[in-house]
Protein backbone atom coordinates (compact mmCIF):
# COMPACT_ATOMS: atom_id res chain seq x y z
CA UNK A 1 0.00 0.00 0.00
CA UNK A 2 1.39 3.38 -1.05
CA UNK A 3 0.81 6.30 1.31
CA UNK A 4 0.58 9.45 -0.80
CA UNK A 5 -0.33 12.01 1.81
CA UNK A 6 -1.29 11.73 5.44
CA UNK A 7 -4.63 9.98 5.95
CA UNK A 8 -4.90 9.14 2.23
CA UNK A 9 -3.61 5.85 0.90
CA UNK A 10 -3.69 4.22 -2.47
CA UNK A 11 -4.59 0.56 -2.13
CA UNK A 12 -6.80 -1.95 -3.87
CA UNK A 13 -10.08 -0.02 -3.30
CA UNK A 14 -8.59 3.19 -4.72
CA UNK A 15 -7.11 1.39 -7.73
CA UNK A 16 -10.39 -0.37 -8.48
CA UNK A 17 -12.34 2.90 -8.14
CA UNK A 18 -9.79 4.59 -10.40
CA UNK A 19 -10.31 1.96 -13.10
CA UNK A 20 -14.07 2.48 -12.91
CA UNK A 21 -13.61 6.24 -13.27
CA UNK A 22 -11.26 5.62 -16.20
CA UNK A 23 -14.07 3.74 -17.96
CA UNK A 24 -16.31 6.74 -17.21
CA UNK A 25 -13.75 9.11 -18.77
CA UNK A 26 -13.46 6.98 -21.91
CA UNK A 27 -17.23 7.07 -22.39
CA UNK A 28 -17.35 10.83 -21.83
CA UNK A 29 -14.52 11.52 -24.28
CA UNK A 30 -16.14 9.33 -26.90
CA UNK A 31 -19.50 11.07 -26.56
CA UNK A 32 -17.94 14.55 -26.32
CA UNK A 33 -15.93 14.03 -29.49
CA UNK A 34 -18.73 12.37 -31.48
CA UNK A 35 -21.31 15.15 -31.21
CA UNK A 36 -21.35 18.56 -32.79
CA UNK A 37 -21.77 21.47 -30.42
CA UNK A 38 -25.37 22.58 -30.00
CA UNK A 39 -26.58 26.17 -30.26
CA UNK A 40 -27.01 26.32 -26.48
CA UNK A 41 -23.40 25.22 -25.95
CA UNK A 42 -22.20 27.93 -28.34
CA UNK A 43 -24.25 30.48 -26.38
CA UNK A 44 -22.57 29.48 -23.11
CA UNK A 45 -19.13 29.84 -24.74
CA UNK A 46 -20.06 33.20 -26.24
CA UNK A 47 -21.42 34.45 -22.91
CA UNK A 48 -18.14 33.52 -21.24
CA UNK A 49 -16.06 35.29 -23.88
CA UNK A 50 -18.03 38.56 -23.91
CA UNK A 51 -16.29 41.31 -21.96
CA UNK A 52 -17.70 42.77 -18.78
CA UNK A 53 -18.45 46.04 -20.54
CA UNK A 54 -20.75 44.31 -22.99
CA UNK A 55 -24.26 43.29 -22.04
CA UNK A 56 -25.37 39.70 -22.51
CA UNK A 57 -27.94 37.45 -20.96
CA UNK A 58 -26.01 34.87 -18.98
CA UNK A 59 -28.23 32.90 -16.61
CA UNK A 60 -25.25 30.91 -15.33
CA UNK A 61 -22.08 33.05 -15.10
CA UNK A 62 -19.77 30.32 -13.81
CA UNK A 63 -20.92 27.94 -16.55
CA UNK A 64 -20.09 30.56 -19.17
CA UNK A 65 -16.69 31.25 -17.63
CA UNK A 66 -15.82 27.53 -17.53
CA UNK A 67 -17.10 27.05 -21.10
CA UNK A 68 -14.88 29.87 -22.38
CA UNK A 69 -11.78 28.61 -20.57
CA UNK A 70 -10.71 26.04 -23.24
CA UNK A 71 -11.09 28.69 -25.97
CA UNK A 72 -8.82 31.07 -24.08
CA UNK A 73 -6.24 28.35 -23.40
CA UNK A 74 -6.27 27.17 -27.03
CA UNK A 75 -5.84 30.76 -28.23
CA UNK A 76 -2.86 31.19 -25.91
CA UNK A 77 -1.36 27.86 -27.01
CA UNK A 78 -1.61 28.85 -30.67
CA UNK A 79 0.34 32.02 -29.99
CA UNK A 80 3.31 30.23 -28.40
CA UNK A 81 3.25 26.89 -30.28
CA UNK A 82 5.05 26.11 -33.54
CA UNK A 83 3.09 26.58 -36.80
CA UNK A 84 2.12 22.92 -37.22
CA UNK A 85 0.58 22.68 -33.74
CA UNK A 86 -1.03 26.08 -34.16
CA UNK A 87 -2.63 24.94 -37.40
CA UNK A 88 -3.90 21.74 -35.76
CA UNK A 89 -5.56 23.81 -33.02
CA UNK A 90 -7.18 26.22 -35.49
CA UNK A 91 -10.38 24.17 -35.34
CA UNK A 92 -10.54 22.63 -31.82
CA UNK A 93 -12.01 19.18 -31.50
CA UNK A 94 -15.37 19.11 -29.67
CA UNK A 95 -13.92 17.13 -26.76
CA UNK A 96 -11.40 19.92 -26.11
CA UNK A 97 -14.18 22.47 -25.63
CA UNK A 98 -16.12 20.10 -23.38
CA UNK A 99 -13.12 18.89 -21.37
CA UNK A 100 -13.72 21.07 -18.26
CA UNK A 101 -17.17 19.55 -17.85
CA UNK A 102 -15.71 16.05 -18.14
CA UNK A 103 -13.31 17.03 -15.35
CA UNK A 104 -16.26 18.08 -13.18
CA UNK A 105 -17.92 14.73 -13.96
CA UNK A 106 -14.85 12.76 -12.88
CA UNK A 107 -14.50 14.96 -9.81
CA UNK A 108 -18.12 14.30 -8.86
CA UNK A 109 -17.66 10.55 -9.34
CA UNK A 110 -14.58 10.53 -7.11
CA UNK A 111 -16.40 12.57 -4.45
CA UNK A 112 -19.42 10.29 -4.62
CA UNK A 113 -17.22 7.22 -4.12
CA UNK A 114 -15.41 8.87 -1.23
CA UNK A 115 -18.68 9.78 0.52
CA UNK A 116 -20.35 6.39 -0.05
CA UNK A 117 -17.24 4.50 1.07
CA UNK A 118 -16.93 6.56 4.24
CA UNK A 119 -20.59 5.94 5.03
CA UNK A 120 -21.04 2.32 3.94
CA UNK A 121 -17.51 0.90 3.56
CA UNK A 122 -16.14 -0.58 0.31
CA UNK A 123 -19.32 -2.40 -0.74
CA UNK A 124 -21.49 0.70 -0.65
CA UNK A 125 -18.82 2.77 -2.37
CA UNK A 126 -18.45 0.29 -5.23
CA UNK A 127 -22.21 0.04 -5.81
CA UNK A 128 -22.70 3.82 -5.81
CA UNK A 129 -19.72 4.39 -8.14
CA UNK A 130 -20.79 1.56 -10.46
CA UNK A 131 -24.21 3.19 -10.80
CA UNK A 132 -22.52 6.52 -11.53
CA UNK A 133 -20.04 5.19 -14.11
CA UNK A 134 -22.77 3.32 -15.99
CA UNK A 135 -25.21 6.24 -15.89
CA UNK A 136 -26.15 7.56 -19.34
CA UNK A 137 -27.52 10.69 -17.67
CA UNK A 138 -24.28 11.54 -15.87
CA UNK A 139 -22.16 10.70 -18.92
CA UNK A 140 -24.39 12.93 -21.03
CA UNK A 141 -24.20 15.99 -18.78
CA UNK A 142 -20.47 15.47 -18.17
CA UNK A 143 -19.78 15.52 -21.91
CA UNK A 144 -21.99 18.52 -22.59
CA UNK A 145 -21.50 22.25 -21.95
CA UNK A 146 -24.11 23.25 -19.37
CA UNK A 147 -24.69 24.00 -15.68
CA UNK A 148 -26.06 20.59 -14.68
CA UNK A 149 -22.81 18.79 -13.88
CA UNK A 150 -21.42 21.82 -12.01
CA UNK A 151 -24.60 22.06 -9.93
CA UNK A 152 -24.56 18.32 -9.24
CA UNK A 153 -20.91 18.52 -8.15
CA UNK A 154 -21.34 21.58 -5.94
CA UNK A 155 -24.59 20.26 -4.42
CA UNK A 156 -23.00 16.98 -3.35
CA UNK A 157 -20.00 18.82 -1.93
CA UNK A 158 -22.21 21.34 -0.16
CA UNK A 159 -24.47 18.80 1.54
CA UNK A 160 -21.88 16.24 2.60
CA UNK A 161 -19.26 18.79 3.64
CA UNK A 162 -21.91 20.37 5.87
CA UNK A 163 -22.66 16.93 7.34
CA UNK A 164 -18.92 16.35 7.84
CA UNK A 165 -18.52 19.71 9.53
CA UNK A 166 -21.42 18.91 11.87
CA UNK A 167 -19.62 15.76 12.98
CA UNK A 168 -16.45 17.70 13.84
CA UNK A 169 -18.05 20.56 15.76
CA UNK A 170 -17.14 18.84 19.01
CA UNK A 171 -13.49 18.76 17.93
CA UNK A 172 -11.03 21.70 18.33
CA UNK A 173 -11.76 24.62 15.95
CA UNK A 174 -8.51 24.06 14.04
CA UNK A 175 -10.08 20.90 12.58
CA UNK A 176 -12.96 22.93 11.16
CA UNK A 177 -10.86 25.09 8.85
CA UNK A 178 -10.37 22.71 5.85
CA UNK A 179 -14.02 21.75 5.83
CA UNK A 180 -15.16 25.36 6.15
CA UNK A 181 -13.06 26.27 3.10
CA UNK A 182 -14.44 23.36 1.07
CA UNK A 183 -17.98 24.20 2.17
CA UNK A 184 -17.45 27.86 1.24
CA UNK A 185 -16.12 26.97 -2.21
CA UNK A 186 -19.09 24.65 -2.79
CA UNK A 187 -21.50 27.43 -1.82
CA UNK A 188 -19.73 29.95 -4.03
CA UNK A 189 -19.62 27.76 -7.13
CA UNK A 190 -23.25 26.73 -6.64
CA UNK A 191 -24.43 30.34 -6.31
CA UNK A 192 -22.37 31.46 -9.32
CA UNK A 193 -23.87 28.64 -11.38
CA UNK A 194 -27.48 29.23 -10.33
CA UNK A 195 -28.08 31.41 -7.30
CA UNK A 196 -31.37 29.62 -6.61
CA UNK A 197 -29.12 26.93 -5.09
CA UNK A 198 -29.18 29.08 -1.94
CA UNK A 199 -32.10 26.80 -1.06
CA UNK A 200 -29.65 23.89 -0.77
CA UNK A 201 -27.53 25.97 1.60
CA UNK A 202 -30.57 26.19 3.87
CA UNK A 203 -31.01 22.43 3.63
CA UNK A 204 -27.36 21.90 4.56
CA UNK A 205 -27.84 24.24 7.54
CA UNK A 206 -30.82 22.14 8.62
CA UNK A 207 -28.67 18.99 8.59
CA UNK A 208 -26.02 20.73 10.68
CA UNK A 209 -28.60 21.78 13.26
CA UNK A 210 -29.98 18.24 13.41
CA UNK A 211 -26.59 16.55 13.78
CA UNK A 212 -25.14 18.94 16.35
CA UNK A 213 -27.93 19.71 18.84
CA UNK A 214 -25.40 20.63 21.54
CA UNK A 215 -23.28 22.85 19.29
CA UNK A 216 -25.81 24.91 17.38
CA UNK A 217 -24.03 28.17 18.10
CA UNK A 218 -20.83 26.70 16.67
CA UNK A 219 -22.77 25.40 13.67
CA UNK A 220 -24.08 28.89 12.99
CA UNK A 221 -20.55 30.34 13.20
CA UNK A 222 -19.24 27.70 10.81
CA UNK A 223 -22.03 28.21 8.30
CA UNK A 224 -21.66 32.00 8.50
CA UNK A 225 -17.92 31.68 7.83
CA UNK A 226 -18.48 29.30 4.91
CA UNK A 227 -21.21 31.55 3.52
CA UNK A 228 -18.79 34.48 3.68
CA UNK A 229 -16.27 32.50 1.64
CA UNK A 230 -19.03 31.50 -0.77
CA UNK A 231 -20.12 35.11 -1.27
CA UNK A 232 -16.49 36.08 -1.89
CA UNK A 233 -16.21 33.39 -4.56
CA UNK A 234 -19.47 34.60 -6.08
CA UNK A 235 -18.10 38.16 -6.11
CA UNK A 236 -14.93 36.99 -7.89
CA UNK A 237 -17.03 35.25 -10.54
CA UNK A 238 -19.05 38.46 -10.92
CA UNK A 239 -15.80 40.42 -11.35
CA UNK A 240 -14.67 37.95 -14.02
CA UNK A 241 -17.96 37.75 -15.90
CA UNK A 242 -19.84 40.93 -15.07
CA UNK A 243 -23.00 38.97 -14.28
CA UNK A 244 -24.69 37.77 -11.11
CA UNK A 245 -26.84 35.38 -13.14
CA UNK A 246 -30.59 35.26 -13.57
CA UNK A 247 -32.35 38.20 -11.91
CA UNK A 248 -35.38 38.26 -9.66
CA UNK A 249 -37.86 39.24 -12.37
CA UNK A 250 -37.42 36.12 -14.57
CA UNK A 251 -37.77 33.92 -11.49
CA UNK A 252 -41.08 35.50 -10.56
CA UNK A 253 -42.40 35.70 -14.13
CA UNK A 254 -43.34 32.01 -14.11
CA UNK A 255 -45.63 30.41 -11.57
CA UNK A 256 -44.89 26.93 -10.21
CA UNK A 257 -47.34 24.30 -11.41
CA UNK A 258 -48.44 20.93 -10.15
CA UNK A 259 -46.59 19.42 -13.08
CA UNK A 260 -43.36 20.31 -11.32
CA UNK A 261 -44.20 17.73 -8.68
CA UNK A 262 -43.95 15.02 -11.34
CA UNK A 263 -40.21 15.65 -11.41
CA UNK A 264 -39.99 13.93 -8.02
CA UNK A 265 -40.50 10.63 -9.84
CA UNK A 266 -37.21 11.12 -11.71
CA UNK A 267 -35.68 7.97 -10.19
CA UNK A 268 -38.68 5.94 -11.37
CA UNK A 269 -38.39 7.03 -14.99
CA UNK A 270 -36.62 4.65 -17.34
CA UNK A 271 -36.04 7.58 -19.70
CA UNK A 272 -33.94 9.34 -17.06
CA UNK A 273 -31.28 6.76 -16.32
CA UNK A 274 -32.42 3.35 -17.47
CA UNK A 275 -34.74 0.72 -16.07
CA UNK A 276 -32.01 -1.04 -14.09
CA UNK A 277 -31.86 1.96 -11.78
CA UNK A 278 -35.65 1.91 -11.52
CA UNK A 279 -35.50 -1.73 -10.38
CA UNK A 280 -32.69 -1.11 -7.87
CA UNK A 281 -34.28 2.06 -6.51
CA UNK A 282 -37.67 0.37 -5.99
CA UNK A 283 -35.96 -2.55 -4.26
CA UNK A 284 -33.95 -0.18 -2.05
CA UNK A 285 -36.98 1.97 -1.25
CA UNK A 286 -39.03 -1.12 -0.37
CA UNK A 287 -36.30 -2.37 1.96
CA UNK A 288 -35.98 1.09 3.51
CA UNK A 289 -39.67 1.19 4.27
CA UNK A 290 -39.96 -2.37 5.61
CA UNK A 291 -36.60 -3.06 7.27
CA UNK A 292 -35.96 -0.98 10.41
CA UNK A 293 -32.21 -1.63 10.28
CA UNK A 294 -31.87 0.48 7.12
CA UNK A 295 -33.64 3.56 8.47
CA UNK A 296 -30.71 5.56 9.76
CA UNK A 297 -29.37 8.99 8.85
CA UNK A 298 -26.77 7.72 6.37
CA UNK A 299 -29.55 6.27 4.20
CA UNK A 300 -32.21 8.88 4.93
CA UNK A 301 -30.12 11.97 4.09
CA UNK A 302 -29.38 11.13 0.42
CA UNK A 303 -33.00 10.08 -0.19
CA UNK A 304 -34.42 13.31 1.23
CA UNK A 305 -31.74 15.47 -0.39
CA UNK A 306 -32.25 13.97 -3.83
CA UNK A 307 -35.98 14.64 -3.70
CA UNK A 308 -35.51 18.12 -2.20
CA UNK A 309 -32.88 19.17 -4.74
CA UNK A 310 -35.08 18.21 -7.67
CA UNK A 311 -38.19 19.79 -6.13
CA UNK A 312 -36.52 23.08 -5.21
CA UNK A 313 -35.16 23.62 -8.71
CA UNK A 314 -38.20 22.36 -10.61
CA UNK A 315 -40.43 24.84 -8.78
CA UNK A 316 -38.67 27.66 -10.65
CA UNK A 317 -39.41 27.13 -14.36
CA UNK A 318 -37.14 30.05 -15.36
CA UNK A 319 -34.10 27.98 -14.37
CA UNK A 320 -33.80 25.69 -17.35
CA UNK A 321 -31.64 22.88 -16.05
CA UNK A 322 -32.18 19.15 -16.14
CA UNK A 323 -33.52 18.74 -12.60
CA UNK A 324 -33.04 14.97 -12.44
CA UNK A 325 -29.26 15.34 -12.62
CA UNK A 326 -29.23 17.13 -9.28
CA UNK A 327 -30.86 14.18 -7.55
CA UNK A 328 -29.23 11.19 -9.25
CA UNK A 329 -25.95 11.33 -7.30
CA UNK A 330 -27.87 11.19 -4.03
CA UNK A 331 -29.99 8.31 -5.35
CA UNK A 332 -26.81 6.38 -6.20
CA UNK A 333 -25.58 6.86 -2.63
CA UNK A 334 -28.97 5.78 -1.26
CA UNK A 335 -28.97 2.59 -3.33
CA UNK A 336 -25.32 1.98 -2.38
CA UNK A 337 -26.21 2.26 1.30
CA UNK A 338 -29.09 -0.20 1.05
CA UNK A 339 -26.96 -2.59 -1.00
CA UNK A 340 -24.26 -2.48 1.67
CA UNK A 341 -26.86 -3.36 4.30
CA UNK A 342 -28.02 -6.36 2.26
CA UNK A 343 -24.44 -7.49 1.60
CA UNK A 344 -23.87 -7.72 5.36
CA UNK A 345 -26.54 -10.41 5.69
CA UNK A 346 -26.28 -14.17 5.08
CA UNK A 347 -27.58 -13.52 1.55
CA UNK A 348 -24.38 -11.75 0.53
CA UNK A 349 -23.49 -14.14 -2.31
CA UNK A 350 -26.85 -14.12 -4.17
CA UNK A 351 -27.18 -10.36 -3.67
CA UNK A 352 -23.69 -9.84 -5.08
CA UNK A 353 -24.53 -11.99 -8.11
CA UNK A 354 -27.77 -10.06 -8.73
CA UNK A 355 -25.94 -6.74 -8.47
CA UNK A 356 -23.19 -7.95 -10.80
CA UNK A 357 -25.74 -9.03 -13.40
CA UNK A 358 -27.56 -5.70 -13.05
CA UNK A 359 -24.39 -3.72 -13.67
CA UNK A 360 -23.39 -5.76 -16.72
CA UNK A 361 -26.88 -5.34 -18.18
CA UNK A 362 -26.88 -1.64 -17.27
CA UNK A 363 -23.50 -1.11 -18.94
CA UNK A 364 -24.77 -2.64 -22.18
CA UNK A 365 -27.94 -0.54 -22.11
CA UNK A 366 -25.88 2.58 -21.39
CA UNK A 367 -23.64 2.06 -24.41
CA UNK A 368 -26.73 1.53 -26.59
CA UNK A 369 -28.36 4.68 -25.19
CA UNK A 370 -25.22 6.73 -25.78
CA UNK A 371 -24.92 5.49 -29.37
CA UNK A 372 -28.51 6.55 -29.99
CA UNK A 373 -27.92 9.95 -28.38
CA UNK A 374 -24.73 10.58 -30.37
CA UNK A 375 -26.51 9.78 -33.62
CA UNK A 376 -29.69 11.65 -32.78
CA UNK A 377 -28.88 14.40 -30.25
CA UNK A 378 -31.83 16.33 -28.86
Amino acid sequence: MLQVIREFRVGRPQVFAGLMLLAFVVQCLWVANSRKLSDLEYRYIAAGLIGKSEKAVNPSPFTGWVAALPVRLITLARKIANPSISAALAVPRPWMLRLPFIVFGVWLGAALWWVARRLFDDDGGYVALALYCTSPAMITVSSNIGPEIILAWSSLGLIYTAIGVAHTLYAPPKKWVPRIIILGLSIGFALATAWWSITLVLLAFGYMMYLAPGCRQRAFIVLASASGIGCAVWAVIYWLTGSFGLGIKPLLAHKPTLEALSNLAFALSGHTDGYVLVFLFIAALTAYGSWARTRYFGNTAPLLTGLAAVLLFSLVPAIRVWDATLGLSFVFIFVGGLAADFLETRFRRPIALILGACFVFRAVLTVMALITWVRNPV
